[in-house]
């Protein structure tokens, strides 16, 4: 008892350490303190307004440059910088960041048009080149053509953020000296027709001109925001209200902001490499925005969020609790203490998912299934979960094995989803209802979790059937009565969620059922388990048999859940996603291979 007690206490403070290792060394070696901190005033967690949700800059950053680079940091100068620092210093900095190497492409031909490096290329590039991507962009469907559109859709998207903090005027010394000569512009402009209204007279055009060449300049820019309103980011609360710096400046009412006024000099300050003024700066802004009624709690949590990404700690302790099951299983003297150590690290690997889910719950203020990323990220928690405590109850390698794997793919699928803006995004009007996508997508989603656990376990005794010395007979057995519980399981949580689904439908659309294709997706779970079910139960398959019929409901359930989604048809337009069709098919023939393994039989082989 003793020694198992060391054993616990010493894989769980390993799994702490590997889970806040990645934060630990991004805090210390590449995050920078005045944009990145999570324990002090940063400017990464400011708050700002994307696609209708406010959230820490250090989120809409991220979203911004995964949606142009593919990825939430970059590198300026050859230096790995967070995506908080980037959005600053594309304000602060134009002229360098401009031609800095970070937007991405993977078309060779248009890569070369436009002189990148590395499958990227910079933003002076796509300026000098413009009328060449519009063309491309704008031409017959094709490869070429898809990468030009990509590429517009990414420049248009940097213009954007390089001016979200402040806006600055080309005759100007910088934001903060914009918004003073704006001001003195408009007060002389505005006494100018004051006096010849007075005098009867036509208003003198030389003290118009400065006025008028701004507002311009204004208008343009809003009018240009005003095209890309769920990409542009509303950096300037004002009375509870976010608005564009071009929005402020045009209102007579609102350019008068200390707010507006701290966010370009804090802009000016990084321009010059003033550190301490801009934590100075900072430091009056975070009073400003706690007066001003803004709830700053759920911005803080989310912005500790992005730093420690429990979903990442998750993934890498679910890798290394394969691992040491796989070790465990092929040791005769260290397995039975490296799987005990192994399912510390699986629960640990649980609760760091666990937590992901909850943290984003309270931040969405929604149930934990809402769009595509986050139904696969609650489905592997759940099919885990409940791998792990079945692993407790029967002592089945494959059930522990199962769950770890099924856990680990989870959130590589997560990771690596096709990008589809913000994963915590303001919801769809006919989703906008908490009790529903509670009722209905979480029980179905549930149902999914089954059949995928009841897959993937019988996968891994398949293929441990291949390499075992003895007769696995008798584990294949074994394993099928856990694998029959887990659909029946699952048959009633996805009978039930289509159900739910249908009265849902009635509500919003008129109608139960209209064989749309996610409609079909789900029925045809429902009729797959039930005949795994019956094969089972009326003894129409040998215990081989039926796990391979478990492992080709994987293909079942990807395709009523990521299939139908990549075809782009039907009334669920709200999941639909582009790309991955390679990517499913290769999971579909791993299945399928898979399931030719149920021809393996035993053969005792004489010594």
């Amino acid at each position: 008892m003793k020694n198992r007690g060391f054993l616990v206490g010493l894989a769980a403070a390993l799994s702490l350490i590997v889970f806040f290792m990645p934060f630990a060394s991004w805090q210390a070696w590449i995050g920078d303190s005045l944009y990145d901190s999570v324990f002090t005033q940063s400017l990464g967690g400011l708050p700002v307004q994307r696609a209708g949700r406010v959230m820490p800059i250090s989120s809409a950053s991220a979203d911004i440059l995964r949606s142009i680079g593919g990825k939430s940091t970059a590198y300026i100068n050859g230096k790995k910088v967070s995506s908080s620092k980037w959005l600053w210093l594309a304000n602060a900095k134009p002229e360098m960041m401009a031609s800095q190497n970070i937007i991405r492409t993977d078309n060779r031909d248009l890569l070369s048009l436009l002189e990148g490096e590395g499958m990227r290329f910079s933003y002076d590039s796509f300026a000098k080149h413009y009328d060449a991507v519009y063309n491309s962009a704008t031409s017959t469907k094709s490869p070429y053509s898809d990468a030009g559109e990509k590429a517009l859709g990414a420049g248009i998207n940097y213009a954007l953020a390089s001016g979200a903090i402040a806006h600055t005027f080309p005759e100007c010394e910088g934001a903060a000296d914009s918004i003073n000569k704006w001001k003195e512009s408009v007060k002389i402009a505005a006494a100018e027709f004051e006096n010849a209204r007075k005098e009867n007279r036509k208003p003198d055009d030389r003290k118009l001109i400065d006025a008028s060449g701004r507002l311009e300049r204004l208008k343009r820019v809003a009018e240009f925001e005003s095209s890309y309103t769920d990409s542009i980011l509303r950096s300037i609360p004002v009375e509870g209200v976010f608005y564009t710096p071009s929005q402020v400046l045009l209102d007579k009412k609102l350019y008068g902001s200390r707010i507006l006024m701290l966010y370009a000099m804090i802009r000016d300050d990084i321009s010059m490499d003033d550190r301490e003024s801009a934590a100075a700066h900072l430091s009056e802004l975070e009073k400003l925005l706690k007066e001003s009624g803004i709830g700053l709690s759920k911005i803080r949590l989310e912005n500790i969020f992005n730093a420690v990404d429990p979903f990442f700690g998750g993934f890498m302790l679910y890798g290394i609790s394969l691992l040491l099951y796989g070790v465990s299983a092929i040791s005769k003297r260290r397995g039975a203490w490296l799987g005990s150590f192994a399912s510390v690290v699986l629960f640990s690997a649980i609760c760091a998912h666990i937590l992901g889910i909850v943290a984003r719950m309270y931040i969405q203020g929604r149930p934990p299934v809402t769009n595509l990323y986050s139904s696969v990220v609650f489905t592997g928690a759940v099919a885990a979960a409940l791998g792990l405590f079945l692993y407790a109850r029967k002592k089945y390698l494959s059930l522990a094995f199962g769950s770890a794997a099924l856990g680990f793919l989870s959130l590589l699928v997560a990771q690596n989803l096709p990008y589809s803006g913000d994963t915590m995004g303001m919801m769809r009007a006919v989703l906008n209802s908490n009790f529903w996508l509670t009722v209905h997508v979480v029980t179905i989603m549930v149902g999914y979790c089954g059949v995928f656990l009841a897959g993937f376990i019988s996968a891994v005794r398949l293929v441990a059937n291949v390499f075992s010395r003895g007769n696995f007979g008798e584990a294949s057995g074994q394993i099928a009565k856990s694998v029959y519980a887990i659909l029946c399981f699952a048959l009633l949580f996805s009978f039930a969620g289509t159900m739910l689904g249908g009265i849902w439908a009635d509500m919003s659309w008129g109608r139960f059922w209209g064989w749309d294709p996610k409609e079909n997706g789900a029925l045809m779970i429902v009729l797959w388990v039930a005949a795994c079910i019956h094969s089972k139960a009326l003894k129409m398959c040998s215990d081989r048999a039926f796990l391979a019929m478990a492992v080709f409901g994987n293909i079942i359930a990807a395709w009523a859940w990521f299939g139908v989604n990549l075809m782009g048809v039907g009334l669920h337009a709200y999941g639909f996603i582009s790309g991955g069709w390679s990517w499913f098919f290769a999971f579909v023939i791993s299945q399928l291979l898979i399931v030719s393994l149920a021809l393996v039989k035993y053969k005792d082989r004489p010594i």
